[in-house]
């Protein structure tokens, strides 16, 4: 992210898709990939009276290093990965299995805790987009379909682009995009003329979301 703060990497997988395809580029997305391999989040055994719901044995990846494993950074990592081939890789398939830990009963995820104290917590829709457009290939639609539903249910809703355009990616991603899905990346971006210009790494995202019409990893293929 900084040169002054070299253990938040979580924008590795997205300098891996930026670099794909481009032969330039392919000694610093190789070092890039072997990162990801090798690297992983804090984990340990669940222990009886942890508050939380999930089982925080699994691996994946953090945002910063040497702290715990959550969906989006986990769910990036895997999508970078498999778009550079090593979707049989088994950090991989670790990754799916905690993505699947996480999913929400009532559908969903967050930013990767299911229950607290014994409460199921509210699922947000960006969590949801990204940890759909990772599973997409991977995991049984039957397995995930109540969190297709509910991100279904509430994308008409969203007006921000981070939320809306995960939302988008997510359920195209299962065959599932909105058919007004251009009309709704229109409306987000006539808000700019309310709230201010949005940074490029949102505008990026936008045009990721009109052009991927079925979905992120589907794009690189």
């Amino acid at each position: 992210m900084a040169p002054g703060h070299a253990q938040a990497f979580w924008s590795t997988p997205l300098a891996v898709f930026a670099w794909h395809g481009q032969s330039e580029f392919d000694e610093p997305r190789s070092r890039a990939v072997a990162f990801l391999l090798r690297t992983a989040g804090t984990h340990f055994k669940k222990e009886p009276g942890n508050p939380a719901g999930h089982d925080p044995s699994i691996r994946g990846w953090p945002w910063i290093m040497d702290t715990h494993s959550w969906v989006e950074p986990t769910s990036l990592s895997i999508a970078a990965l498999r778009i550079e081939g090593h979707g049989a890789n088994e950090r991989v398939g670790e990754g799916v299995r905690l993505l699947m830990d996480r999913q929400l009963a009532s559908g969903g995820w967050n930013y990767g805790n299911t229950t607290v104290f014994g409460t199921e917590l509210a699922a947000m829709p960006e969590s949801t987009g990204l940890a759909l457009s990772a599973l997409s290939g991977v995991a049984e639609k039957q397995d995930v379909s109540h969190s297709i539903a509910h991100l279904k249910s509430i994308v008409e809703t969203l007006t921000t682009p981070f939320s809306l355009g995960w939302a988008i990616l997510g359920l195209a991603a299962w065959g599932e995009r909105p058919q007004n899905a251009g009309k709704m990346i229109d409306r987000c971006l006539d808000r700019q003329d309310r709230y201010g210009a949005y940074d490029t790494s949102l505008i990026a995202l936008m045009l990721v979301c009109r052009k991927a019409e079925r979905g992120l990893i589907h794009a690189f293929s």
